[in-house]
């Protein structure tokens, strides 16, 4: 199993962060579905809260443990926002 994803990817919000700060995320280019529920920040929380389902965004992803499907979304390189540029 993959640890990570290799570098940053789009990804498209399915729904609105929950109570629990979780969020799922899906990579249309895979036709994956990712749930993240930890954040390299608290901003980067605080963004990803914001969206609205079906927004475009650019993160990188990082698993958690060994067993499910749960992940660590990163800013995007060098970028201050993960909204996609189109």
């Amino acid at each position: 199993m993959k640890e990570h994803i290799d570098g940053t990817r789009e990804f498209r919000v399915m729904k609105e962060m929950n109570s629990n700060n979780a969020i799922n995320v899906l990579c249309p280019s895979a036709n994956r579905v990712f749930q993240v529920v930890e954040y390299e920040d608290s901003s980067l929380r605080e963004e990803l809260a914001s969206l609205e389902p079906g927004k475009l965004i650019q993160l990188n992803l990082d698993r958690i443990g060994s067993r499910a499907n749960v992940w660590r979304a990163n800013w995007p390189g060098e970028s201050d926002s993960v909204v996609a540029n189109r």
